[in-house]
């Protein structure tokens, strides 16, 4: 009777894991972290969709948590929203991420530096992700290419929270950005083969 206790409960378990939605890999919550320009989150639900295969979900928007607000450099602690970010989806499906989307300055501890200003931070992995456009505005030759720099930054790191590494593929997505914009304006919103591949593995598409 244990036996069949055990091998009840672990059906059971299997059961309530939902499965993603057809031809998806995922959902990814898509959330507002203070006001932001609705293009962009417009841009960056439809880049997803497109190049990561996963379903999109919008939540109402939340303000900037004061637990991650770094007054000494006056912006907000990537890390610290990340934890933030995953409080919204306790009990999340494993194929499920969220995605906070910002217009303010967000850093992280980068050896040497203890506060370093980023474009975005996800766990790798793990199931949440932050982009800001802060930087990636900067000497942006006009809107659209603000917002394909957002897009593709959201790409990289919802990959990053799939498992995705840096890569070297030339214009992948998940190249490192080196403290630079170069590979982010260089770079496809399609993974690479290699990229492409791995994720696929990982998290296949469910049948439609």
């Amino acid at each position: 009777m244990l036996l069949a206790s055990l091998v009840l409960a672990r059906a059971l378990t299997l059961v309530e894991e939902p499965a993603p939605a057809p031809g998806t890999r995922g959902e990814v919550v898509l959330v507002t972290l203070g006001k932001v320009s609705p293009d962009l989150v417009d841009e960056v639900e439809t880049s997803l969709r497109d190049h990561l295969q996963v379903e999109v979900r919008r939540i109402a928007g939340l303000k900037l948590p004061k637990s991650a607000w770094y007054a000494p450099r006056k912006r907000w602690r990537a890390d610290r929203l990340l934890e933030f970010l995953l409080e919204q989806i306790p009990d999340a499906p494993k194929t499920t991420r969220i995605l906070g989307l910002t217009e303010s300055d967000i850093s992280t501890t980068k050896d040497p530096f203890p506060d370093w200003g980023i474009f975005g931070l996800g766990y790798s992995p793990g199931q949440a992700a932050v982009v800001s456009s802060y930087r990636l505005k900067k000497k942006a030759k006009n809107r659209a290419h603000v917002r394909f720099r957002v897009s593709n930054t959201a790409v990289h790191e919802v990959g990053h929270t799939f498992g995705l590494e840096h890569c070297t593929e030339a214009r992948c997505p998940m190249q490192d950005a080196e403290g630079g914009i170069a590979n982010t304006d260089g770079s496809d919103p399609d993974l690479g083969p290699e990229c492409r591949a791995e994720l696929e593995a990982a998290f296949p598409i469910a049948d439609p």
